[in-house]
């Protein structure tokens, strides 16, 4: 062993930590962001709502075709049966 320090040791623990303070920058730039996007929905729910209604109003048999929201309904019971199905074999 020499008394000189391993420099490739050096730079390796040095870019683990640039990756490592990247990662949290990153992370938490990414939650302020979404947090802002949140409130952002959130205080303008009303116009957004108020958007969604007066579009639906406007066209003559709904905001969204016939066939979109039938198989819409079936695949949110058929979700809920199979929700009761997987409950049921549990328990009994």
């Amino acid at each position: 062993m020499s008394d000189m320090p391993d420099w490739l040791a050096w730079i390796l623990a040095a870019v683990l930590l640039a990756l490592f303070g990247w990662y949290f920058w990153h992370t938490g730039r990414t939650m302020f962001d979404a947090m802002r996007h949140l409130i952002s929905t959130i205080e303008n729910w009303p116009q957004i709502r108020r958007a969604m209604v007066d579009a639906e109003a406007r066209t003559p048999r709904g905001r969204y075709p016939f066939w979109f929201r039938a198989i819409r309904v079936v695949l949110i019971l058929a979700l809920v049966g199979l929700l009761v199905l997987v409950l049921w074999r549990k328990f009994t």
